[in-house]
């Protein structure tokens, strides 16, 4: 059985919750398997004494490995182990008793180990491209190629189909999107925009039959020399290789770290890697890979680190210990289709009707998911201090999420029965937005939150907690406020001596177009977009 047999048919046997925790372990046995078959041709026709100690010197050499053995799988059980407490790290500190406080802190520790497997690894994948011959992957067609996981509803794939279409309206070519897989329909939520206009989409190129006798054969041979949990990285170089760009242009972390090994073994003369609004360390996704490559991607010249916001600069540098400003900025693009916008303001008062909300009360609304980091049961709070003062207020919440139940409990208790509506998902949450009259969000951690700016977009002044990026979507003062304490009875009076100004609110509504129009419009995104990919605004 040829290696690329054996890998596709680890992927089709062995779930995925299974297969990245023994995958290395599994990949180095078979090598030492290898290893000793080599041995044995070698020594076949040797003297006895000869192979006696050719085998007492190899068994005296995997001795000596047994205590790296046990390190690796004490760290493999404690890297497990640590996905139980995660969510700790994206809690208040304050909000946790003393154990989870301990628990948070070891956790913490534990995750800026340096991992000295993908250390070494990551040293023996730059020796064997330096002994490569220089690669020139522009000389075929030199255009820019875009990766991402897929084309799902998600923020990071709007944002790379509005750059492609962006960049095809522009003139630039050739253009093109590679995904990691579009085999669901959920995947290629996207494709009819890229299709539309004429944008080739296609997947990683996952055959390696024709990697034999090639000119990417050594290529594919250094991307191989990296842990089986990197296997992916040459099915990845094989994709660029072919497409030849001069810039590619990663989304996500686990594209990312693949995709941008794989850039640099292919050559690309630009890699640019299009980081989340967190570190990975977050989320649950996080692999004991990502840091230590990104921290070698991160040192090649060839390699530029962007993201959507200086909160997320600033927080991946922090866990990566990269110097301030390694990480660049460009803020995510909105496209102001003004047919859209016109619909969602004229129907504005249909929806409160729908949803049984007075056509004249003050509507303070929000669009979250429950979760804990986006404290839905806060804003509760502060909607019942609210109306102890403004009786006649209502609210509109639009999502979901696993908080569900105490969501529901808390709106459903005296004090805000009948004043609270909870909508769950809208497909267009728009329409509901343009509902309100101010747009309140109290999360504790965020990135970058779309949705205060596409409030502002339609004229709805917004309050906001200063987590993460949230503040660079606000002109403070002129179209929201930006909160300095979040106590529920604070927050009421901001929101009750802003709904009261008549004056300010009308100012506010207008001034909010203009600003996110300016800060946050599709062209200027593309202008600092090719300003990082080098090759200039293009008109």
């Amino acid at each position: 059985m040829s290696e690329a047999m054996l890998r596709r048919a680890i992927r089709l046997l062995v779930p995925t919750s299974i297969r990245r925790p023994i995958a290395d372990r599994v990949y180095r046995t078979i090598a030492r398997a290898r290893l000793m078959r080599q041995w044995l041709a070698a020594h076949s026709g040797a003297p006895l004494p000869h192979r006696e100690l050719s085998a007492a010197r190899f068994a005296a050499a995997r001795l000596a490995r047994l205590p790296y053995v046990l390190a690796r799988g004490g760290m493999a059980k404690a890297w497990t182990g640590a996905s139980a407490h995660r969510h700790l790290l994206n809690r208040q500190p304050r909000t946790l008793r003393a154990p989870e406080r301990a628990k948070r802190r070891a956790l913490a520790a534990f995750l800026a180990l340096p991992d000295p497997l993908y250390r070494r690894r990551l040293a023996q994948f730059e020796r064997l491209l330096s002994a490569l011959p220089a690669r020139g992957t522009t000389s075929r067609r030199g255009g820019i190629l875009l990766i991402t996981g897929g084309l799902g509803p998600g923020g990071a794939e709007r944002q790379a189909v509005l750059t492609l279409i962006g960049l095809v309206r522009r003139g630039l070519a050739p253009v093109e999107l590679a995904c990691a897989s579009l085999r669901d329909e959920a995947a290629r939520f996207f494709l009819p925009q890229l299709e539309a206009v004429s944008i080739p989409v296609r997947e990683i190129d996952r055959d390696a039959s024709r990697d034999a006798g090639s000119h990417f054969e050594s290529i594919a041979d250094a991307c191989r020399s990296l842990p089986f949990s990197l296997h992916e990285v040459v099915d990845y170089a094989r994709t660029i290789a072919a497409l030849g760009p001069r810039v590619a242009h990663f989304w996500l972390d686990e594209v990312n770290v693949k995709g941008g090994l794989a850039a640099v073994a292919a050559g690309v003369p630009r890699v640019v890697l299009g980081l989340r609004s967190l570190p990975p360390l977050n989320y649950a996704f996080h692999q004991p890979y990502m840091r230590e490559v990104y921290r070698w991607l991160a040192k090649h010249p060839r390699v530029v680190l962007l993201n959507n916001s200086a909160a997320g600069a600033r927080a991946y540098e922090a866990w990566l210990g990269l110097s301030s400003g390694a990480v660049h900025v460009v803020h995510n693009g909105f496209d102001f289709d003004p047919a859209t916008l016109a619909r969602c303001a004229s129907g504005s008062r249909d929806f409160r009707a729908r949803h049984g909300l007075p056509g004249d009360a003050p509507v303070i609304g929000t669009v979250i998911r429950f979760s804990e980091e986006k404290r839905p049961l806060l804003w509760l709070e502060i909607a019942a201090a609210l109306r102890r003062t403004m009786p006649e207020a209502r609210f509109l919440v639009v999502g979901d999420g696993v908080l569900r139940d105490e969501v529901h409990a808390r709106a459903g208790r005296a004090d805000l029965r009948d004043a609270v509506r909870l909508v769950g998902h809208q497909r267009d949450a728009l329409a509901a937005i343009a509902a309100m009259d101010v747009f309140l969000l109290t999360s504790r951690a965020e990135g970058l939150p779309n949705v205060l700016v596409e409030a502002q977009m339609l004229g709805v002044p917004v309050v906001t907690t200063p987590a993460g990026g949230a503040p660079e979507t606000v002109f403070h003062g002129t179209s929201g406020w930006v909160l300095d304490r979040d106590d529920p009875a604070h927050v009421a009076d901001v929101l009750s001596r802003l709904l009261h100004d008549r004056a300010w609110l009308s100012r506010a509504r207008s001034s909010a177009y203009e600003f996110v129009r300016e800060a946050f419009g599709v062209e200027r995104m593309l202008d600092e977009t090719l300003s990082i990919y080098g090759i200039g605004p293009v008109t």
